[in-house]
């Protein structure tokens, strides 16, 4: 028989290096955990992130507020364990928040003046993105002091000669971000620099992009009409409420759009997304809703079709089956992995959360649409029952990043 170690083993006697090695290939729910075990194994944890060198891919999770955490905390619910980690979210307050957008770890926010913040929530830092007043539809009108007293949102797109199909409507100051933004969508982690937001916005679902770190919004005028965007090899890819994709290229302060992919769809549908999948295909996620007419109305998704885009062909095709890949919808980019990466998640199946325009606002009081749709059984479970989250800001998938911003 070989001869045991030691019954006394002394783990905190491991080198820091070692330790640091092993915790930077740990998800978060075991990171944190670790930090329990001993005072030298949590002194190396905090070192980690404050060095800022834990960079270990994460399995997604669902953030969202509750009553109990308050108004300045958000909580997590971790696919990975299934367990519940609260943040606490510096200011302005995120339950006061409406959220947008969510990618690479970072959510897009639109806060009571109805500007756009970039937020961390793993690791608290927080950048801006460029004033409201910046963006081509929106006059802000002044007071007798100079400051803001409420906006006037235009309805008009790039033809020429300009046509505004209606009056300009007047929004308060804190009202305006629930009519303007519909989405955004980062091209990288901002913390990894030379970051790119566009937005998909009202009026007419229009796009704007701008740099993290620049002054104004630029006005995208060659199309209108998009229902998602994702962004893969250094170009954004933007799908219209018919299933046409178009590509647009930035460079400086001006976006080159090529259409890819013919409009393919005989109707206009607004809950329609599009992903790149692991094996590098291209997908077109259709997702069905009813309301119920009992009080209080409610959203549900009943139904999601997949299919995916034969750019030889120009024409989609359905896909019956992800295999061991899971798909994510809603506010956050969406995005296709592969289970055998993060075991925990189900194959074949589509998290969503919700993202309707026209209910968000409608149905604020009401009950969110959350849930986890398998496309083998045609059904919707919960991701958690009961379910726990408040319904306002609404709950958003999002993959936590722990990479901090050099200074």
């Amino acid at each position: 028989m070989g001869e045991q170690p030691p019954a006394d083993n002394d783990w905190s006697n491991l080198p820091a290096d070692v330790l640091t090695t092993v915790f930077c290939q740990l998800e978060f729910p075991d990171l944190l955990r670790s930090a329990a075990v001993c005072t030298t194994w949590r002194s190396t944890v905090r070192a980690v992130h404050r060095l800022g060198v834990y960079n270990c891919p994460q399995t997604p999770c669902l953030i969202y507020t509750t009553a109990a955490g308050g108004p300045r905390a958000a909580e997590l619910f971790s696919l990975a364990d299934k367990n519940i980690y609260r943040r606490r979210i510096p200011d302005p307050p995120i339950g006061e928040r409406n959220i947008v957008g969510s990618s690479h770890g970072w959510l897009v926010t639109a806060d009571a003046r109805s500007e756009l913040h970039l937020l961390n929530p793993a690791t608290g830092e927080q950048l801006a993105l460029p004033p409201v007043a910046t963006i081509e539809q929106v006059n802000p009108v002044l007071n007798h002091d100079g400051g803001i007293e409420r906006y006037e949102l235009s309805f008009y797109d790039a033809t020429h000669p300009r046509k505004e199909y209606e009056e300009p409507t007047p929004y308060r100051v804190d009202e305006l971000r629930h009519a303007l933004y519909l989405k955004v969508v980062l091209s990288c982690d901002p913390s990894r620099g030379d970051c790119i937001a566009i937005m998909i916005h009202n009026p007419y679902r229009q796009l704007l992009f701008a740099r993290v770190g620049d002054k104004k919004w630029h006005w995208v005028t060659t199309y209108r009409e998009y229902s998602d965007c994702i962004f893969q090899d250094g170009a954004f890819y933007a799908m219209n409420l018919l299933g046409g994709i178009h590509r647009y290229t930035i460079g400086g302060s001006c976006a080159t759009r090529d259409v890819i992919f013919k409009d393919t769809s005989p109707f206009i549908a607004h809950n329609v997304y599009i992903s790149g999948t692991p094996s590098g295909d291209v997908l077109q996620i259709w997702r069905m809703t009813v309301y119920t007419y009992r009080e209080p109305q409610e959203l549900h998704t009943t139904r999601i079709e997949v299919y995916k885009a034969d750019f030889d062909k120009q024409k989609i095709v359905a896909v019956h089956s992800l295999g061991d890949d899971a798909l994510f919808i809603g506010h956050n980019h969406t995005f296709c992995i592969s289970t055998k990466d993060y075991p925990q998640l189900l194959p074949n199946h589509v998290y969503f959360t919700d993202d309707d325009e026209y209910w968000l606002f409608d149905g604020r009081d009401g009950r969110r649409d959350v849930g986890i749709y398998s496309l083998e059984d045609k059904c919707v479970k919960d991701v958690v029952s009961p379910q726990k989250w408040l319904n306002w800001p609404v709950p958003v998938w999002i993959t936590p990043c722990f990479t901090k911003i050099l200074k």
